[in-house]
């Protein structure tokens, strides 16, 4: 019995070791996923604080059902990509697993989506817009930059 159970753990193991070494090309999706889930429960623990919503249970178990939910779609598509898709996608782009890449895509900008609303409800700032002030800044100031480089040139010249 003994030995029963030490071949079975040993199959165990190297099947979990399979499966972790087949995975490892989207463990940096899996996390990035993870992390945008973990920091929007933040956002929404702290919006519910806010408006004084009751947290519940079942709101947690929420948590875990998306994390699930996403973390299967990942692996889900990351098998179509390497078993059915690889070899046309290749012919297309040199960029691997570009379906994964592009479901891990649409899963963070669902994610920031919702911590930018949780965030707005929190601090009235909505996050979205303040991007595209700073983007806008940025391009002022490039045109500002080159503006004045242009008359250093003019200035040169003459």
């Amino acid at each position: 019995m003994v030995h029963i159970l030490k071949t079975l753990k040993i199959s165990i193991s190297y099947l979990l070791s399979v499966v972790a070494a087949f995975l490892m090309p989207i463990v940096p999706l899996i996390l990035m996923v993870g992390m945008a889930i973990a920091v929007d429960t933040v956002f929404g623990i702290l919006r519910a604080l806010k408006i004084k919503e009751k947290l519940s249970s079942k709101a947690f178990s929420r948590i875990i059902s998306k994390m699930v939910l996403y973390n299967s779609a990942l692996i889900l598509f990351f098998c179509i990509d390497t078993f059915i898709l690889h070899d046309v996608m290749l012919a297309f782009t040199a960029v691997p697993f570009v379906l994964t890449k592009i479901v891990a895509f649409t899963l963070l900008m669902t994610e920031i989506t919702s911590i930018n609303e949780n965030y707005t409800v929190i601090s009235g700032v909505n996050l979205w817009k303040k991007f595209k002030e700073i983007l806008m800044r940025g391009k002022e100031i490039k045109k500002l930059v080159s503006d004045l480089s242009e008359d250093e040139k003019d200035k040169g010249e003459s």
